[in-house]
């Protein structure tokens, strides 16, 4: 399909007067790549520039509370009857307050709608002051509008909006309703997801984001974006609006979306995407794809992405947007490919990258509501209110909910220390300067075991808090003394993070005494990639040189025992790739691959290790633990793997029963070896 590039234009003319006439040609672009001319505005110099005022209720989620504010309806009158009416998403119990979408009329009980409590419905008497159409309104004659809009009955076209055309004819309600219970429809907040990002906020540190997406991401038909009241941002604008005001921090979001693109085009504007190096890169796209791309190759699409973005901003992390849904009556859209294109996405996602799942919150919409209600432009775009849904799913993924439970408290401040005193080595006897460090995490009741932790990332970057700094507080209320390692990225130098992890473990050993830890029971743990240096550390290893001169350099780098959680082991036929690349370079020798293909490396010294793995893992499928389990068990070595049915990488985002699996077994197993008392664990 032939897409056309966003064309958008605004002249300034300066005049003679002291009045500015600007003369705004504003290009609508929609999402099948046409495009349409609006009529001239002009406005004066002199007038202030109207803005939109944030109040947090209207961000607040729309499922949390009892409030729904400012939904939006669009009411159908009977042409024979005169009466009209349009239905909410929930029950009423009291209704607070109707007006029309600009609000600054706001419509009388009784005299402009009838409701009754308990119902979906609003009613309107004949003589409502409030906006109504028919069903004729909303459709055109075939061939009288610019685009083909072609209804999916065959009768005429949908009614096309370029500007704010359903905006002005939709109207808001704010109203109270009982509880609601939408668990597994809209997202929740994990502050492991998203553990960089998250942690920056939570630092009040400045926080760069890049939203890359179609016309909806764009903006289109949001009230701020075609210059008229309530003047309201596209979902963008209110996201970063609402994370500045919730974290009192600076958040930048920077916005290079194209009206009328897809998966494919975004692949040639990643150094647009990675310009303003952000944080947090928001990828929303499958409107446009609908139009016939596949699921498999949207992934692809969004895969090669994410790939290229990491390859010049490794830290970046990721939410992945499922599109709402467009009208089913539009015979362009493939309305079977939005399921579909979520579920791609779902399997993306990992420790720093999550979904924002606007694709079965609008599933739920059309069952209690009409596209006309929500649309902005008839066919595929939001309106302020669904601008503000997208808005609303995306903070949950990084805002917390308000209220919390503090823990019990079972950690002392946590210590960071340098890896390194003056200069890393890197190989061959070369160094270079170095930020690798570990932070030490002890527990108030220690029980003298200590376990070093390899957060995942791909050998591009490190999720410190999911597979970090979380799993260390998790130790710690085991009594396990938890190390998070922050070892170097490779970038085609292989010796250089197994050089951190051997550091780590002799430094831990080196500090036993004053940490209160017991130098025989000094583990290794790793996720994903970090699995790989886990179990790298248990099968390269040396016994440490009794001459040196320092305390640290006499350690021995043998793990007590090694726990792989999810890990990538081969550089074989079943690795993961990325992680491969990164580690050994693009061409890697076959000695190379042998060496740092950890289930070819066990012997009768390799230390005791538990392995835990989902079967539908693809990003790291299962072979790597299987593999490595039955060499442990050829050698002889104590071992445990733990094959769960479910989860995939991740498993769940680290929750839920597979998760609490693995961490109730690790803490069996290395009581059975008399790592760590006997005891209940504190999940």
């Amino acid at each position: 399909m032939k897409r056309h590039p966003l064309i958008s234009k605004r002249s300034l003319i300066q005049g003679n007067s002291t009045n500015e006439i600007v003369k705004k040609f504003i290009i609508n672009v929609l999402s099948t790549g046409f495009f349409i001319l609006s009529s001239a505005v002009t406005l004066s110099a002199a007038d202030p520039k109207p803005e939109w005022k944030y109040e947090a209720k209207l961000l607040k989620p729309f499922w949390q509370g009892d409030t729904i504010e400012g939904e939006s309806l669009l009411f159908i009158r009977d042409p024979k009857t005169g009466e009209a009416n349009a239905s909410v998403l929930f029950p009423m119990k009291k209704v607070l307050k109707i007006s029309n979408s600009t609000g600054d009329i706001t419509y009388e009980e009784g005299r402009d709608y009838r409701w009754n409590p308990g119902q979906r419905e609003i009613r309107l008497p004949k003589n409502s002051r409030i906006n109504s159409q028919t069903p004729d309104d909303l459709r055109r004659p075939a061939g009288t509008q610019k685009y083909k809009l072609t209804h999916r009955d065959g009768n005429g076209e949908i009614f096309f909006g370029g500007k704010l055309e359903y905006h002005n004819m939709q109207t808001c309600i704010t109203y109270t309703h009982d509880p609601i219970d939408w668990k597994g429809i809209v997202p929740h907040f994990n502050e492991n997801a998203l553990p960089r990002t998250i942690q920056k906020l939570r630092n009040r540190q400045p926080v760069s984001i890049v939203v890359i997406g179609d016309s909806i991401s764009a903006g289109c038909n949001a009230s701020g974006w075609a210059g008229e009241a309530p003047f309201q941002p596209s979902y963008p604008g209110l996201l970063e609006k609402n994370l500045s005001e919730q974290y009192q921090t600076k958040v930048r979001v920077t916005n290079p979306s194209v009206s009328g693109k897809d998966t494919r085009w975004v692949l040639s504007a990643i150094d647009k995407v990675v310009e303003p190096d952000p944080d947090l890169v928001i990828i929303a796209f499958g409107m446009n794809d609908s139009a016939g791309r596949s699921a498999k190759d949207y992934q692809a699409n969004t895969k090669a992405v994410i790939e290229k973005i990491r390859e010049k901003r490794p830290q970046a992390e990721f939410i992945l947007v499922a599109s709402m849904l467009g009208n089913k009556d539009w015979i362009r859209l493939k309305h079977e490919l939005f399921p579909q294109y979520r579920e791609a996405l779902a399997e993306i996602c990992q420790p720093g990258i999550a979904l924002a799942d606007m694709t079965s919150i609008w599933t739920e919409f059309l069952k209690r509501k009409q596209d006309w209600d929500l649309t902005g432009n008839g066919v595929n775009h939001p309106n302020d209110f669904g601008h503000r849904v997208y808005a609303q799913v995306i903070s949950t993924l990084l805002i917390p909910p308000e209220s919390s439970t503090p823990e019990t408290k079972t950690s002392h401040q946590p210590k960071a220390i340098p890896l390194w005193k003056d200069r890393a080595p890197i190989g061959n006897d070369q160094f270079e300067k170095s930020d690798a460090k570990i932070t030490v995490h002890q527990p108030v009741n220690g029980n003298g075991a200590a376990i070093i932790i390899c957060p995942g990332g791909g050998y591009g970057g490190l999720v410190t808090g999911a597979e970090g700094h979380g799993i260390a507080k998790w130790l710690n209320r085991q009594g396990i003394t938890g190390v998070v390692l922050e070892y170097r990225l490779p970038a085609g130098r292989p010796f250089v993070p197994l050089l951190d992890a051997q550091q780590a473990i002799r430094m831990v050993r080196a500090n036993a005494k004053s940490w209160s830890i017991d130098p025989a029971r000094v583990g290794i743990m790793g996720f994903s990639a970090g699995g790989h240096l886990a179990s790298t550390a248990g099968t390269h290893f040396d016994a440490g040189n009794p001459q040196a001169a320092q305390l640290v350099d006499r350690q021995s780098s043998r793990p007590d025992f090694v726990i792989l959680v999810y890990p990538v082991v081969t550089m074989g036929e079943h690795t993961h790739k990325g992680s491969r690349k990164n580690l050994l370079g693009s061409d890697p020798s076959p000695q190379l691959i042998e060496l740092f293909s950890n289930e070819r490396q066990v012997t009768a010294q390799t230390p005791p290790m538990f392995l835990a793995h989902a079967l539908d893992d693809k990003p790291v499928p299962p072979k790597n633990s299987q593999m490595l389990f039955q060499m442990l068990q050829t050698k002889k070595v104590p071992s445990k793997y733990l094959e769960l049915p479910s989860g995939g990488h991740g498993l769940n985002g680290y929750k839920g029963p597979m998760w609490d699996a693995w961490q109730a077994q690790s803490l069996d197993w290395l009581a059975k070896l008399k790592f760590i008392p006997t005891q209940k664990s504190q999940n």
